[in-house]
């Protein structure tokens, strides 16, 4: 009998100590790892912000050093949603993070009272904005606003861009999301996503770009095609879309008032 609970118990603490090991071993992979997946996580946002710059063709690759070289062509602004005025600028723009931001007390600010249900609890009181440059004249050619929002199942974060005339659509993307595939997960699909290209973004000062049911009309400047079976989800794309529109249109109508001159 006592060999047998001897045997037990041998049994349990090898068990115990295997496990115990194992844990460490992977609770130590995932601090080292780490920064390797932070790095990686920047470089692929970086890679989108690009893509909505338009300065990134769709497949093409890039090294982290290549990405962060085109991206000297991109000037990174800071806005303060209250004020419309630019706070930060480049590198110091740059250091802004809107996701933690969003659930920081005194960095953020309540989403309440909206017409667009984006739902989501807060915001950053600021948001960062892209203006993609010609690498030639130095001229604006995209402005790039990120967007997030809860889709269906989960939360979008993506990247609407502007034309030059801050109301014609270049690109909408989705870069992140958990939507179901073949359904929601149609808003990554990019013969989707051009049918947004060309559409107007305002109509004066409101938002008007929107998914309608079934297929849009051509002569329709502000509607964008459905989603077959997925229409709580194109209902959540409407919402983020009008959301972060309404959010920046006191600044974008003052960038285009100035040429993009804005300080």
């Amino acid at each position: 009998m006592s060999d047998k609970k001897d045997s037990i118990f041998r049994t349990f603490l090898v068990a115990f100590l295997t496990c115990a090991i194992c844990s460490v071993f992977v609770s130590a992979a995932a601090v080292a790892l780490r920064p390797i997946q932070q790095k990686n996580q920047e470089l692929f946002k970086n890679k989108n912000i690009l893509l909505a710059c338009g300065l990134l063709e769709a497949g093409e690759r890039l090294s982290a050093t290549e990405v962060d070289k085109r991206l000297e062509s991109v000037r990174v602004l800071q806005i303060d949603f209250a004020t419309g005025k630019v706070v930060a600028e480049g590198a110091e723009a740059m250091k802004y993070d809107e996701r933690q931001a969003a659930k920081t007390p005194g960095e953020n600010a309540e989403i309440a009272g909206t017409t667009y249900p984006v739902g989501l609890p807060t915001r950053g009181k600021c948001g960062l904005l892209y203006v993609s440059l010609d690498p030639e004249t130095k001229q604006v050619s995209r402005i790039v606003i990120p967007i997030v929002g809860k889709g269906l199942w989960s939360i979008m974060s993506g990247f609407l861009a502007l034309d030059a005339d801050v109301n014609t659509i270049g690109c909408l993307l989705f870069y992140e999301h958990g939507e179901t595939a073949g359904l929601g997960g149609e808003i990554e699909n990019k013969n989707w996503q051009a049918r947004w290209v060309g559409k107007k973004a305002f109509d004066g000062s409101h938002p008007a770009v929107h998914i309608i049911k079934g297929a849009a009309s051509a002569d329709d400047p502000y509607a964008v095609d459905g989603i077959s079976g997925a229409t709580l989800t194109c209902n959540g794309v409407n919402a983020t879309v009008g959301y972060w529109l309404s959010q920046y249109q006191p600044f974008l109508k003052k960038f285009a008032e100035e040429g993009g001159n804005v300080q």
